[in-house]
């Protein structure tokens, strides 16, 4: 991942990290808590988001752009794998990766890196944290207050609008309501329990807090059923937490191996 990038994006995430919040300040004062709030997280969720696509798309460009070249690792420096390879003119070059990655590897294994048009100084090693390492930390931590700012900004609506009582259910549908979210209730605790199984931590961890957000997620679904059993803001808590939980179990499953 090209050094300036990341540089550059860090620097606006962080810088929206303060702007979001003292923003978010100023509305709320007039405006109200929740549309103050909601404002302060879209800024920071957004900003992530978008650098995320960036550096998808820059990630994309450069591969397009690039050719695969073997390389191998010599020795890890801070943990940090330090890989040399040859380019097409014979000339030797080392590069040394993200701090974590090639957990697998040792000096002597063969590590493949990835070598654009004319420019060794560009080379990395081509494997997911240093190649997509800047779209998934930007895209985790822009997720998460993406999210928040969707339910402040439904309960912003709601007090505008005031609450509607929900409509009773009939018993049937009461009844498809309980089965769902006796389900939803299994499969979330199954998912903990799945976090620690298996002699791989980081793996289980992974696919334990998948199927923990798969669990909030079908919650959500269940309260969801018509009629409806609580305001779209409070269901929509479910839909923060089972993404949350999907979203760092999938990355840490990616990561994982």
């Amino acid at each position: 991942m090209d050094d300036a990038l990341v540089t550059r994006w860090l620097l606006a995430f962080f810088g929206a990290c303060v702007l979001g919040p003292a923003l978010g300040a100023l509305v709320g004062r007039w405006a109200g808590f929740s549309v103050g709030v909601a404002i302060g997280t879209l800024v920071i969720g957004l900003t992530g988001l978008t650098g995320a696509g960036v550096a998808v798309w820059e990630g994309w460009k450069n591969s397009a752009d690039s050719m695969a070249v073997p390389g191998r690792l010599i020795e890890f420096e801070d943990d940090r794998p330090v890989v040399e390879f040859t380019s097409p003119d014979g000339a030797t070059h080392r590069i040394t990766g993200l701090g974590g990655s090639q957990p697998r590897a040792g000096p002597g294994d063969e590590v493949p890196v990835r070598l654009p048009q004319g420019d060794a100084a560009r080379a990395r090693i081509d494997d997911l944290q240093n190649a997509s390492g800047l779209a998934i930390a930007l895209g985790l931590f822009g997720l998460l207050p993406t999210l928040f700012g969707v339910f402040f900004t439904a309960q912003a609506v709601s007090e505008r609008r005031g609450e509607v009582p929900p409509r009773p259910p009939t018993p049937a549908q009461r009844r498809r309501r309980t089965q769902l979210t006796v389900i939803a209730n299994v499969v979330f605790l199954g998912g903990f329990a799945v976090s620690f199984l298996g002699e791989d931590l980081t793996r289980s961890l992974g696919a334990g807090f998948m199927i923990v957000g798969g669990g909030g997620l079908l919650h959500f679904i269940a309260q969801s059923l018509p009629p409806a059993a609580m305001p779209f803001h409070t269901r929509f808590i479910f839909v923060v937490v089972g993404v949350g939980f999907a979203a760092f179990g999938l990355v840490a499953r990616l990561l994982g191996g």
